[in-house]
């Protein structure tokens, strides 16, 4: 495996994750660079060698210094635009111009590999077809446009410099530790919570919206795979190909808590009538990868986590 690695977002949901595999498959060192304003370094490894700074503060000549030696990058870190700590000035310095200076100086210092998490909300499609990646894409948030400029960050800086990099277009990823801080809470959380509580869990509409659910292992197995292939330079999806219907999903969350609560339903919001589902082609035909974990035992292995949470 590789000597070092070096992640931002380290003590998020996914970031947490990640660490943890690579320093269980053997990575010597791993330095995990987190502000911890939505991250929390009780999700990462003891062993992960920890800078506790905003990545908008960092300098190309620091993240030289940070990224001197790294085999490769995994830039996780970036401002959400549903989170109530976000701005818009917030989010443009870190999606935009920190990921500017830290790919920068991943070129100059000749990373081997860059790994970018992009976001389906580059897509901007909330339509009936899949996505696929040779789509023109149309973001339609702040948030969508910025991981969309940070793809084409690495497309520039490697005309320019030189630089191997893969960039990963996340769809709805999910998993333990998936608790979230000033911002936007999963339905599954969410639901699975008020359950626990002994409420019903809420569906938004007819619960006929549809999302590509990706369990947090694929997740991290995608990633991984995407940092040490022999292919790179590719825009790709994390997806099942599979859209899951809120209705659905409530439903196989009931059986698995094995609640008598039937679900109380509000009023339809802005996903109403939506569909936002990934192909899966371009990601197995380039790099062999398919999500393999069923819905049913993702969502059990979460619920078990709150149980054992408390």
């Amino acid at each position: 495996m590789w000597a070092k690695v070096v992640v931002t977002g380290a003590a998020g949901f996914i970031g947490g994750h990640l660490c943890t595999r690579l320093l269980d498959s053997g990575v010597e060192q791993v330095v995990g660079v987190d502000s911890l304003r939505s991250g929390d370094w009780t999700r990462t490894p003891v062993d992960v060698v920890r800078d506790e700074r905003d990545i908008s503060d960092i300098s190309v000549e620091e993240w030289s210094d940070i990224l001197d030696g790294a085999d490769v990058l995994f830039h996780l870190a970036a401002e959400k635009y549903n989170s109530s700590k976000s701005s818009p000035d917030k989010l443009m310095r870190a999606n935009v111009f920190a990921t500017e200076h830290l790919f920068r100086a991943a070129a100059l210092v000749g990373v081997r590999r860059a790994v970018f998490t992009s976001s389906l909300y580059a897509y901007g499609s909330m339509g009936r077809e899949s996505m696929v990646e040779s789509q023109l894409p149309s973001p339609t948030t702040l948030y969508g446009a910025s991981k969309l400029m940070g793809e084409h960050i690495l497309q520039s800086l490697d005309r320019e410099i030189g630089l191997s990099w893969n960039a990963a277009r996340l769809f709805f990823i999910y998993g333990p530790h998936q608790h979230a801080e000033g911002g936007y809470k999963s339905v599954i959380l969410t639901n699975f919570e008020r359950v626990l509580r002994g409420e019903s869990p809420v569906i938004y509409g007819d619960g006929q919206q549809s999302l590509d659910y990706v369990y947090i292992d694929d997740c991290v197995d995608a990633l991984i795979e995407l940092g040490k292939s022999g292919k790179d330079r590719a825009v790709v999806n994390v997806s099942t190909g599979s859209a899951t219907t809120i209705k659905e999903l409530t439903e196989m969350m009931m059986r698995i808590t094995g609640a008598a609560l039937g679900p109380t339903y509000a009023d339809a919001d802005w996903t109403a009538g939506s569909r936002r589902c990934g192909d899966t082609q371009k990601m197995a035909q380039m790099f062999g990868w398919a999500a393999r974990t069923p819905m049913s035992d993702g969502l059990q292995r979460v619920y078990d986590w709150l149980i054992q949470r408390g």
